[in-house]
């Protein structure tokens, strides 16, 4: 009976360490983060994470072995994305238990927030408030391919690659909030500082669609 129940525990445990080894790597956490965003390619994820498609074809094949994400073949390209809302979880519980945790992290976020000057950081409930009244403008940083995808109701889409070359046509009368993939990306706050350096009025949101969607439902 004894062995039956070692068994038993034994294979359950060895199971759930694939989904260990799937996070064991910084790739892949950050393909993981990529793929909360809306389904991508295997070349988009390759330009995204600069690894090259054998590379990242290999993390890739590492998750659909967890699987944690799934792929269908579209054409000629193989696209990717997160299985199930579950793994959205487990995405933001482990970027949330990092930060919480782990001082290293916390010293990477004090460090990055306090090299950009000009900026001006909101919470949710805050740009929630703002994004009440309808001159706010808010400002969606991600490729089109993840706007497309989901994005905040009544934002437009400027991705950050684009955004200097668009100043002119924003309005300075209003106020602007930006937001991007989430705390781990570091566009919200460079656009916020960009922005306000050229006399806009605008707000850093260092959180995901994603996030804004479960403070909406809650």
């Amino acid at each position: 009976m004894d062995k039956i129940c070692e068994n038993y525990k034994n294979s359950l445990y060895s199971g759930l360490s694939k989904i260990g080894k799937c996070l064991s790597s910084e790739k892949r956490i950050e393909i993981l983060d990529l793929l909360v965003q809306g389904a991508k390619t295997v070349e988009s994820i390759s330009n995204e994470t600069g690894m090259s498609i054998a590379n990242t074809s290999r993390h890739l094949q590492v998750l659909k072995d967890g699987n944690l994400v799934v792929c269908e073949k579209k054409g000629n390209y193989v696209v990717y994305e997160i299985a199930n809302t579950q793994i959205i979880d487990l995405v933001y519980l482990l970027i949330g238990v990092g930060e919480q945790q782990l001082s290293d992290i916390q010293r990477i976020h004090s460090e990055f927030n306090d090299s950009c000057m000009k900026i001006r950081p909101i919470t949710l409930e805050q740009a929630y408030e703002m994004a009440k009244n309808k001159e706010t403008l808010i400002i969606d940083l991600r490729p089109a391919d993840e706007f497309n995808s989901s994005h905040i109701e009544n934002a437009i889409n400027i991705p950050m690659k684009n955004l200097e070359e668009n100043l002119k046509k924003l309005p300075k009368n209003k106020e602007i909030i930006v937001y991007c993939r989430g705390r781990n990306c570091a566009y919200a706050n460079l656009a916020s500082k960009l922005l306000n350096d050229n006399g806009f009025h605008a707000y850093s949101l260092n959180q995901s669609y994603y996030d804004w969607q479960k403070y909406s439902d809650f």
